[in-house]
């Protein structure tokens, strides 16, 4: 693999070289929204639903979306390209750039723009879940958009790592199903599939999106027992794709045949 380099603001920088300033917001406060993408096949993966969500949550939090769907599909195959990598994690991270102490931004200010690389890791063939006490609000922004801050999502995982567990499943604040720490949830019951709707403080994931257009999908507010007795529940985000849950606060969980084959194909 060739030497780490990243594209910040416009440059193309090795990894070791490049830096943000330290009145950066999205630094000091968490002023900022990110995406993580796939790069496999010589393509980002599902790139208009990225950049349609990047758009979103760069509306959410006021700034201005600074790339374009092709534009981010260039410098994607650019980076590609200068590090080597064929299956890669890619990640857009937006600030939204110097501005003055407080919570004020600087009207005149400009985004910040950084885009890396990384080998992709094989995702596990299952994975045990753990309900956090963490609870997600559905008036978030933090939990509707992929913003910089991650503190709930990391205290989670903590929790989980804790007890034994590869992740966290998360609850919102009126006790109804969300999911998981950096995925989105699902499972199947008689047949039919499920999975938390928008209004319980859920990230609208990329992979989730693809899997609702594709096959039926019952979504809404569910409360954990839904879980009991399910045929099988997974785990899904646009870098491991689809993930079986082999155990829910320790204990084992059915998982049928596995990942439905529509599915498993759908986002292979």
């Amino acid at each position: 693999m060739s030497e780490a380099v990243v594209w910040l603001d416009g440059e193309w920088l090795t990894a070791g070289a490049a830096s943000w300033p330290a009145a950066d917001r999205g630094a000091l406060l968490g002023d900022g929204v990110f995406e993580t993408l796939r790069w496999r096949n010589q393509a980002v993966e599902r790139l208009e639903r990225h950049v349609a969500r990047l758009e979103s949550a760069c509306t959410a939090l006021g700034l201005c979306s600074p790339l374009t769907g092709n534009e981010l599909g260039d410098l994607a195959a650019e980076i590609c390209e200068r590090t080597g990598l064929e299956d890669a994690a890619l990640r857009l991270t937006v600030t939204a750039g110097i501005g003055p102490r407080g919570l004020d931004r600087d009207p005149k200010g400009q985004p910040a723009v950084l885009l890396t690389a990384a080998r992709r890791t094989a995702p596990p063939n299952s994975i045990a879940l753990k309900t956090s006490l963490i609870r997600r609000s559905p008036t978030s922004l933090a939990a509707a958009h992929k913003t910089l801050g991650y503190t709930d999502n990391l205290a989670a995982r903590r929790e989980a790592r804790n007890a034994g567990a590869g992740m966290a499943l998360l609850l919102d604040t009126g006790g109804y199903l969300s999911g998981a720490d950096c995925a989105n949830l699902f499972w199947m019951r008689s047949g039919t599939l499920f999975t938390p709707g928008l209004e319980c403080a859920v990230l609208p994931g990329t992979a989730r999106a693809a899997i609702l257009d594709a096959i039926p999908v019952e979504t809404g507010a569910f409360g954990r027992e839904a879980l009991t007795g399910a045929e099988c529940v997974f785990v899904t985000n646009a870098l491991m794709g689809a993930i079986p849950v082999s155990a829910l606060d320790g204990k084992a969980v059915a998982t049928g045949s596995g990942i439905p084959g529509p599915i498993a194909d759908l986002l292979d």
